[in-house]
């Protein structure tokens, strides 16, 4: 099996942590993932879909059909990205005029949209892999909140509790882990930044060691803008460190070194390992 990574944000410094440690785990896991000869296109965020929506399909589109070109499958490492690749596909799939016009737009280009194309989300991928013979470390002595994206109310239902058992892992189901802030940042960020640190200490009260992200843009608001959300809600910084999945499982396989861990491109340092 070959997987290609939808990496479009590797200029972006806040994604650098995200990249770095998901290529080592694929490494470490001995996946083969085949290099990018040309960027993937780009265009989403959160209001993509309701701004721009054909944009976003020819963009997704073309991903799409052109890791199909190379045998691969195309793998999303985090919710953001991933639920516009579902919101794309089921577009393409599901209405004969959008598929039409896709086909029209990817023939110049040498590519032919084929219903039969295959994408990945990471941590379902992960959900299906034997990997567990890996496993060094164990998280018995520490708990965890999975926060999502902004629109996991419209992905297909993820099960990942098997990964978080293998590693022993005590991940809290709650509420908190549904909320998502992050799009107001640039219609009213004020809003933005005082709600999220509200939920920033809110899971922080729940007693949980770290927080595990699964939105890109999660992990930017809480680790990125932590000073301005805690200005903005008058509250002094706690440690309580925004981790991937990818990181948490380099770490159940006993990696510690940072850089392959992607912790030097966090702007809150990572102590508590």
């Amino acid at each position: 099996m070959k997987y290609m990574i939808y990496d479009v944000y590797h200029t972006d410094e806040k994604a650098k942590a995200l990249l770095t440690s998901s290529y080592e785990l694929f490494k470490q896991l001995k996946l083969e993932v085949l290099p990018t000869p040309q960027p993937f296109k780009y265009y989403g965020g959160y209001w993509a879909r309701m701004s721009e929506p054909d944009e976003l399909i020819y963009a997704m589109g073309y991903n799409l059909a052109f890791a199909d070109s190379q045998e691969a499958i195309l793998v999303f490492l985090e919710e953001d990205a991933y639920a516009n690749a579902v919101y794309a596909k089921t577009r393409i799939e599901g209405d004969v005029q959008v598929m039409q016009n896709l086909q029209t737009h990817l023939a110049p280009l040498g590519l032919k949209y084929d219903s039969k194309v295959q994408m990945a989300y990471l941590p379902d991928l992960l959900n299906s892999l034997d990997f567990f013979h890996l496993i060094t470390r164990r998280f018995s002595a520490f708990s965890s909140v999975i926060l999502k994206g902004g629109y996991q109310g419209h992905l297909p239902k993820t099960t990942n509790h098997r990964i978080y058992e293998a590693i022993q892992l005590e991940c809290i189901d709650t509420p908190l882990a549904h909320q998502y802030y992050t799009h107001l940042l640039s219609i009213n960020p004020t809003s933005a930044l005082y709600n999220g640190a509200k939920l920033f200490f809110d899971m922080a009260d729940l007693g949980v060691d770290f927080v595990l992200s699964y939105s890109l843009s999660q992990f930017y608001m809480l680790d990125s803008k932590r000073k301005q959300m805690c200005k903005a809600y008058n509250r002094d910084d706690i440690v309580l460190p925004i981790l991937f999945l990818p990181q948490v499982l380099l770490l159940a396989f006993g990696v510690l070194e940072h850089h392959q861990l992607g912790f030097v491109y966090h702007e809150n340092k990572i102590r508590i390992f």
